[in-house]
C-alpha cells in the first residue's frame, strides 16, 4: 500500500517559496503521487502561466495540479490539505517577504509558521541555508522517546522506505545522566545496557510499520552533546538529505532555540511531525524564533 500518494507545494509567486519546487517534483515522481500546486491569487491564471509565474520549471506534466484558490494563503493551505486529501506538505519557511528584502531576519514566514502550528500532516520545511541535492541518499531521524519523537520516527520510516533511503537513526543525550533520558541512565551504567535500551527505545516508534519498511533502518546511534550541534554535526557526517523531529504541539523556551539552530544553520530539508495528528495542540513558537 503506498502511504504517500497527494503532495502539496503552496507559493506565493517568489524566488524564496519557489525553493521546494525541485525537492516537491523529486518526491512527487520518486513516490509515484500527484503534486498538488497551490496558490493563494486574486486573479487566477491559465494553468502553464500560472505555472512560470510561481517559478516552477519543469513540471508540464498529468500528475502535477495547479489550484489557484482565493483567501488568505494559510487558510487555503490548510483546506486544500484536507481537500485534495494531502499527505505532505513542501514548503520553505520564508517566502514573498524575503524575496523582496524584507524581514531578511526572520527565520519563518508567517504562512510557513501556521502551517506547521496546524498541519496535520507532516510539512518538508526548507530552511534559510538549503541548498538543493536530490535525488536523495538518506535520511536522519532524531529519536528521544517520547511521543512526538515516536510519531516522527514512524512517519520518516515510512517514507525512506518508500523512497529506498537509508535511516540512521539518532538519540541524543544533552550530558551524562541527562533528565528524563528514556534511557534512565545512572553513574556507573554498563556500556552493554544501552543497546538494549535503545533498542527498546527505537521499537516503540515502530509500532505502526511493517518488517519491509523497518529494513530502511542502517543504524542507530548515542551521541551526547547540545541537540542542535550534535544534529547539525551528525546530518552532514552522513550527508543526510532530510532530518526528520518530531514536534510536541507547544514549543517552549529551550526547544525554540534547537530549532532556530536548525532553520539558522541546516542545509537539509526538515521533516516536521507533529505528535498526534488528531490533536488540537498548537506550536508555539513565539517571538523568541526571531530573536
Amino acid at each position: 500500500m503506498k502511504r504517500f500518494t497527494s503532495i502539496l507545494l503552496p507559493l506565493d509567486g517568489s524566488p524564496e517559496a519557489a525553493k521546494g519546487a525541485g525537492c516537491a517534483l523529486w518526491l512527487a515522481e520518486a513516490l509515484g503521487a500527484t503534486l498538488h500546486v497551490l496558490h493563494a491569487a486574486k486573479q487566477p491564471l491559465p494553468g502553464n502561466e500560472a505555472l512560470a509565474r510561481l517559478h516552477v520549471v519543469g513540471a508540464k506534466r498529468p500528475d502535477v495540479v495547479v489550484h489557484q484558490l482565493l483567501g488568505k494563503a494559510e487558510d487555503a493551505v490548510l483546506s486544500a490539505i484536507t481537500t485534495y486529501e494531502i499527505n505532505l506538505v513542501v514548503m520553505s519557511a520564508r517566502g514573498e517577504s524575503a524575496s523582496v528584502g524584507l524581514k531578511q531576519s526572520c527565520l519563518l514566514g508567517t504562512v510557513a509558521h501556521a502551517i506547521i502550528e496546524r498541519s496535520p500532516v507532516p510539512v518538508i520545511l526548507l530552511p534559510i541555508r538549503y541548498h538543493e541535492e536530490i535525488p536523495w541518499t538518506s535520511m536522519l531521524a532524531a529519536a528521544s522517546g517520547d511521543m512526538a519523537a515516536d510519531h516522527a520516527l514512524e512517519t520518516a520510516v515510512r517514507l525512506a522506505a518508500s523512497l529506498r533511503l537509508k535511516l540512521t537513526v539518532l538519540h541524543v543525550e544533552n550530558g551524562p545522566g541527562a533528565a528524563n533520558s528514556p534511557l534512565k541512565t545512572y553513574a556507573d551504567s554498563p556500556h552493554y545496557e544501552y543497546p538494549s535500551r535503545m533498542d527498546e527505545m527505537v521499537k516503540r516508534g515502530l509500532s505502526g510499520c511493517t518488517p519491509e519498511e523497518c529494513s530502511c533502518i542502517e543504524q542507530v546511534l548515542l551521541r551526547r552533546g547540545d541537540p542542535a550541534s550534535v544534529l547539525l554535526e551528525q546530518a552532514a557526517l552522513h550527508a543526510s538529505a532530510v532530518l526528520a523531529l518530531g514536534w510536541h504541539g507547544v514549543l517552549e523556551a529551550g526547544r525554540a532555540l534547537v530549532f532556530k539552530r536548525l532553520l539558522e544553520e541546516a542545509k537539509c530539508p526538515l521533516l516536521l511531525v507533529r505528535k498526534d495528528e488528531r490533536s488540537s495542540a498548537r506550536l508555539k513558537v513565539g517571538k523568541e524564533i526571531d530573536e
